[in-house]
């Protein structure tokens, strides 16, 4: 019966085909079933795009004979937005960051899959509950919960063969069985998301200064999680990147002292700007501790901190392809092998932070989706998915090995010609034009070679990124103090402003609001926004 069940699936394969290749005219295929396994490895916002985008965005004509599954270690879906039931204390880690306050620092609509919003009236920077929801909601909607294996640690993917065929075995432990188990997949992605290893600083005399009274902790942010804990402390906050600056804007309303350490001024972070919250004191950045204090790099000191928040974020590490031997940890990745590297802030060699170009097995074997940082993932993710997905299909779509190198190359001297160290920024997507560019990118590189039109990708000429979600990613630090000014008014405020948002339309017609609204206050008078309360 199962050989029978399997030729019938060959035969409505090859019609599709045929029906395929009068769809695809413009795009060459091999002729046979295009049989193929493929692994994701992680279930975050990555991961769900990348399945979503296989079995339910690409043409069925495409996709039919795929098996697709997606492995997660966790007891569910939704990635950092799943909550750790049982926070560890250190050294052990916790499976997430995610803590009790923590909302997003960006509005909602602009952090989405590609036509598909948040609910009506969830709050423009809503509780991670609501966003691990609208993680369960895209997998309800597209009905995509048969294609996970949850509790289910990948711990070795090893390719097996040649640089020009083989498959990758994947081995793992089924912890709802307590048993291992091993599989064999055409191409890997990995999806788990780089927010759980911990970066901590080496900065002189930090642990002589922490071992020097018994009342001085040092933590990294991945293990905060009650602001109530810093009660009377002085505390100092390392980093201003979205944890610090949350962090900082919690511990003020319990800490004696709050401070922030930052190598730039508060309104020149790359991102979003630093709020000069009441109560918060800025200090340039540590140069070194003593026993008795902290010294700052221009020569000023603090004695009284008692408590320190690594807010330095995370490293790139990925055990899974270390223990199979294909991702090696060094100190500079900048001479630049043939063999993926790390240095805990970046992979290389990639091709636009997603395709392994690795000369150990043929090129989309292993793809990566969701390493760039400062990106609204959703969104980001699914133009990273369309490029994948496609090139999955029609592997002959990606150019040579040698090509792609050059433009790594060429991306890392345009960084340097700036003045930055392309082994340092990592992942950070600094080309002019930033995230949109990068997506957009992705997606013409589909357009150009004859997927103008296809399911998920715009007509030639038309770019991925819609205009109001550039608007809103350019306006997030005004939408946060107009949502703050919202809040504070009440309940019924925010359900007025909220009223009527359904669509995609919706919403983004609901930001060029806010922030006309916003500004014509801050105009009126003349506040630039900085000193206003933050949440």
């Amino acid at each position: 019966m199962g050989t029978l069940a399997n030729l019938a699936l060959t035969l409505l394969c090859v019609i599709r085909l045929g029906q395929a290749a009068s769809l695809f005219h413009n795009v060459q295929e091999p002729l046979g079933v295009p049989h193929k396994r493929i692994a994701i490895i992680g279930a975050g916002t990555g991961g769900i795009a990348a399945l979503r985008t296989l079995v339910r965005v690409l043409p069925e004509e495409l996709t039919c004979g795929w098996e697709v599954v997606v492995f997660e270690q966790r007891r569910d879906i939704g990635g950092v937005w799943l909550p750790d039931p049982n926070p560890p204390r250190p050294p052990e880690l916790p499976e997430t960051p995610l803590y009790g306050h923590l909302r997003t620092n960006g509005p909602h609509p602009t952090m989405t899959m590609p036509n598909f919003p948040f609910k009506p009236y969830t709050d423009l920077f809503p509780h991670h509950s609501l966003v691990w929801q609208y993680h369960q909601d895209i997998v309800h909607h597209w009905n995509l919960s048969s294609y996970f294996r949850l509790n289910h640690e990948v711990t070795q993917t090893r390719w097996v063969g040649t640089s020009e065929a083989g498959k990758w075995r994947v081995q793992g432990r089924n912890h709802e069985q307590n048993k291992s188990f091993t599989s064999e997949f055409d191409h890997l992605i990995v999806a788990t998301g780089h927010a759980h290893y911990p970066h901590e600083p080496d900065i002189e005399g930090l642990y002589e200064w922490n071992a020097a009274a018994p009342n001085r902790t040092v933590v990294h942010s991945i293990y905060f999680r009650d602001p109530a804990d810093y009660n009377g402390k002085n505390v100092i906050v390392l980093g201003g990147s979205g944890s610090g600056r949350d962090i900082a804007r919690q511990v003020i309303q319990h800490a004696e002292s709050t401070y922030v350490s930052l190598k730039f001024e508060p309104e020149d972070h790359p991102v979003y700007p630093f709020p000069r919250l009441p109560g918060l004191t800025f200090k340039k950045q540590i140069h070194h501790f003593t026993r008795d204090g902290i010294i700052f790099v221009d020569n000023s000191t603090v004695s009284d901190v008692d408590t320190v928040v690594l807010a330095t974020g995370y490293e790139y590490r990925f055990p899974f392809l270390t223990a199979g031997g294909h991702l090696d940890i060094v100190a500079d990745d900048n001479e630049g092998g043939e063999h993926l590297t790390t240095n805990l802030r970046r992979l290389r060699p990639l091709y636009e932070h997603t395709l392994s170009l690795d000369t150990a097995y043929p090129l989309g074997a292993l793809y990566g989706v969701g390493f760039p940082t400062y990106s609204n993932n959703g969104f980001n993710d699914a133009a990273v998915a369309l490029f994948i997905g496609y090139t999955i299909a029609y592997p002959h779509l990606l150019a040579e090995r040698a090509d792609f190198l050059e433009h790594l190359r060429a991306d890392e001297a345009s960084q340097r010609a700036i003045g930055l160290d392309p082994a340092y920024v990592g992942h950070r997507l600094v080309r002019p034009g930033g995230e949109t560019a990068y997506q957009d990118g992705l997606v013409e590189y589909l357009q150009v070679r004859g997927l103008a039109g296809h399911p998920g990708v715009p007509p030639l000429g038309q770019k991925f990124t819609p205009s109001w979600r550039i608007y809103g990613v350019a306006h997030s630090a005004i939408l946060t103090r107009a949502w703050t000014r919202i809040e504070e008014a009440g309940d019924r405020e925010v359900r007025r402003w909220l009223e009527g948002a359904e669509t995609e339309k919706d919403w983004a017609d609901l930001i060029v609001r806010l922030v006309e609204w916003e500004q014509g206050i801050e105009e009126e008078e003349g506040d630039h926004g900085l000193d206003v309360k933050y949440r």
